[in-house]
């Protein structure tokens, strides 16, 4: 057996490889369960970095460029926007890894950079229609913001979108997620620092919510999601071209159509029907309008639509399944490796 060592951001212990260990007691972003279910096809271990110490490793996976490598052969999975991580981007320190995938069309070349969409659990089970649902629209999100300021960060928008709704139509909006409690965060060092401040002060005295919509912080998104008609899924940021993480599938598989928004043209990857563009409309008030006026024959017209789309082979680019196989085939064709033979 080959070992890779697996380095993910401060996980250690083998822990992204456990049930329910990720965020909100859910998996993690990435499938690494598949991910080592495929590499052991491979005959390779695939271990977090802690558990390889003292071991001859063969190769290293990354998730996002490292400022050092160790001088083994060294893969990365480009997962952050270079807005937020901008070594995703490094040429000079791209240039170190023997192979690189990433959504970022920007960086794709097909031989060193491989392109490969951020993985989604894409299964299927039948919505709850329009009369089952008790909540119109939903925005489930936290109350954070960039490191630094930038035009191309979304979460202003999307305390815009929160207020308008609170201010004209406050009984079709629920507002999830944790810190909106307090007011809007700002980017930046000051940001933060004001952020922590109010922490403190409304530890002291308590105050009512900031957002007058919110609900409180939420176990799992499903849980809300299935009671929704529509949800606000805003990305973070604007990104590079090809930048599409969970928020717009996280929707889909729960029969909840997104009012999507994010780097422009990222729509168009799929059909039309499945979701609401917010970059459609010329502000909050034809957007909003626009909700109001889909019934519920068009309603589950457009399920029917998300449902044909998560059957199609045109989703499968996005699945768990997809990613696992994908990149661990990259590595192993560098690597030289085959699958082992069955077992008799």
């Amino acid at each position: 057996m080959k070992l890779c060592a697996l380095t993910a951001g401060p996980h250690r212990d083998d822990e992204v490889f456990r049930a329910g260990a990720g965020p909100q007691g859910g998996e993690f972003y990435l499938p690494y369960a598949l991910i080592r279910d495929e590499f052991a096809r491979f005959g390779v271990e695939l271990h977090t970095a802690d558990r390889c110490t003292g071991r001859p490793v063969d190769f290293e996976l990354h998730v996002n460029a490292q400022r050092r490598l160790s001088g083994r052969p060294a893969y990365a999975y480009l997962y952050e926007d270079p807005l937020v991580r901008p070594r995703n981007a490094d040429p000079a320190l791209l240039k170190r890894y023997r192979r690189l995938f990433t959504w970022n069309d920007e960086l794709v070349d097909g031989a060193h950079v491989i392109k490969l969409d951020i993985p989604n659990e894409l299964r299927f089970e039948p919505f709850a229609p329009w009369a089952e649902r008790d909540l119109f629209c939903v925005m489930i999100a936290r109350n954070t913001a960039l490191s630094r300021p930038d035009p191309r960060n979304l979460h202003g928008r999307r305390v815009r979108i929160a207020r308008h709704f609170e201010a004209h139509a406050p009984e079709l909006f629920a507002l999830y997620g944790r810190g909106w409690d307090q007011p809007h965060v700002r980017a930046g060092v000051l940001g933060r620092a004001h952020k922590r401040l109010r922490e403190w002060h409304r530890r002291l005295r308590p105050q009512p919510p900031a957002f007058p919509s919110w609900r409180g912080p939420v176990p799992t998104k499903g849980e809300v999601l299935r009671r929704a008609r529509f949800a606000i899924a805003f990305e973070n940021v604007r990104g590079s071209r090809g930048y599409l993480t969970e928020k717009i599938f996280d929707c889909f598989v729960h029969g909840c159509v997104p009012v999507y928004l994010g780097t422009p043209g990222a729509a168009a990857a799929f059909p039309s029907d499945c979701l609401v563009d917010a970059d459609r409309f010329a502000d909050d008030a034809a957007l909003l309008a626009h909700l109001r006026a889909i019934d519920a024959p068009r309603f589950a017209a457009m399920q029917a639509a998300i449902a044909a789309f998560l059957r199609s082979s045109a989703a499968q680019r996005f699945s768990r399944e997809y990613f696992a196989r994908t990149l661990v085939a990259g590595i192993a064709a560098d690597q030289g490796l085959t699958p082992l033979a069955p077992a008799a």
